[in-house]
């Protein structure tokens, strides 16, 4: 029981943390991309859609979490919230570039990583799902991993090129879809 949960919370948080992490530095590269190739954007226009993205969606996904994580069995809500993260990196991959394309993707998978976000945080201090003896030491792994994730994202899309980026935060949106599935104590 404690081992499983303990792993199945490691990749989750893993995962999640890098797509946070991650799409901080993968949306400018995802933007200048995309300029290169067809739009030129200024500067402004750029800074309007970064705060889009990161202000108003994760504001926006901070809102709903309030609501869905006490109305939506976790069973249902996070695998969904992780397909909707891993179609929306997945249509980078597969959609022709544009930049609707672009805001409307990393806007939603933002939103939907903030409700993501909140449950991960509440569980890593869950003394129900962990048990009181072992509570420490969940936190502190879950929350170590959460960091190796930080750090990975970070790395994955400042040194790989904009599409292996978006790549790798794909397939690896896809395993979390398997990890919340495996988690059925919550």
């Amino acid at each position: 029981g404690f081992w499983r949960r303990l792993i199945t919370g490691c990749v989750t948080n893993f995962i999640n943390t890098l797509q946070g992490w991650g799409s901080i530095l993968l949306i400018p590269s995802l933007l200048t991309y995309l300029d290169k190739q067809q739009h030129h954007l200024t500067m402004d226009q750029e800074l309007l859609i970064l705060a889009l993205l990161y202000g108003g969606a994760k504001l926006l996904g901070r809102i709903l979490s309030v609501f869905l994580l006490k109305y939506v069995k976790f069973r249902i809500l996070q695998p969904l919230l992780s397909v909707i993260i891993a179609t929306c990196y997945l249509t980078l991959i597969f959609k022709d570039h544009s930049l609707i394309d672009i805001i409307v993707a990393m806007g939603i998978a933002n939103m939907c990583f903030c409700v993501t976000r909140c449950e991960l945080t509440m569980m890593e201090f869950d003394k129900n799902y962990f048990g009181t003896e072992r509570l420490v030491l969940a936190a502190g792994v879950m929350s170590g991993c959460g960091m190796l994730g930080a750090a990975v994202g970070a790395t994955t899309a400042q040194f790989l090129s904009t599409p292996h980026a978006v790549i790798v935060t794909s397939v690896l949106s896809c395993i979390q879809v398997v990890a919340f599935c495996c988690i059925t104590e919550r």
